[in-house]
């Protein structure tokens, strides 16, 4: 059983080292994709074309990461690429959202009821302060990593995420009355 590594260094000669990185990592790169734009056929699309993309870029893999997490980051990349260029609204999901939202990390339990006007709230929210967060909460992204993703200033990334927040608890607490 090759690992990844040894797939890839092999794919140059072997196209079936390849499919089967593919085979391995297909559903989760789809559903790297799927979470930032929520459309199907859309994350199918940009999965295939993030492999397209590593097998094009298989002689410049330096192994510095795992290469199933290189494989994220081009599906990921592409996707908020689509996300930026069609202005489809991402949605978290709800790990994500709670996290955005809740007091603290796993201090109570919020039920489905809770998730789904959460999940409203941020599908209301304007891009400018949606994406931001998007790329802080599901993606891990520091603020610096995405002031250069969305070529806007390390300021306003900050101002639009505390904003973001700010309009989510505010939205939330609103309903619930």
């Amino acid at each position: 059983h090759a690992t990844d590594h040894e797939l890839l260094e092999r794919s140059s000669e072997d196209l079936r080292a390849f499919g089967e990185l593919v085979r391995r990592h297909q559903a989760f790169v789809r559903g790297a994709a799927m979470r930032i734009v929520r459309n199907p056929a859309l994350a199918e699309d940009l999965a295939q074309e993030a492999f397209v993309r590593a097998f094009k870029a298989r002689d410049r893999f330096r192994g510095d990461a795992a290469v199933r997490t290189w494989l994220y980051r081009i599906a990921t990349n592409l996707a908020l690429n689509a996300v930026t260029r069609t202005r489809e609204s991402p949605v978290l999901t709800d790990d994500h959202l709670l996290r955005a939202t809740a007091p603290g990390p796993a201090d109570e339990v919020i039920d489905a009821d809770q998730r789904r006007r959460v999940r409203e709230a941020v599908a209301m929210l304007p891009d400018h302060y949606r994406l931001p967060l998007v790329l802080c909460e599901y993606e891990g992204m520091s603020y610096e990593a995405i002031a250069e993703r969305l070529d806007i200033p390390l300021n306003t990334v900050r101002t639009r995420i505390h904003r973001a927040r700010g309009e989510l608890r505010r939205m939330i607490l609103e309903e619930g009355r």
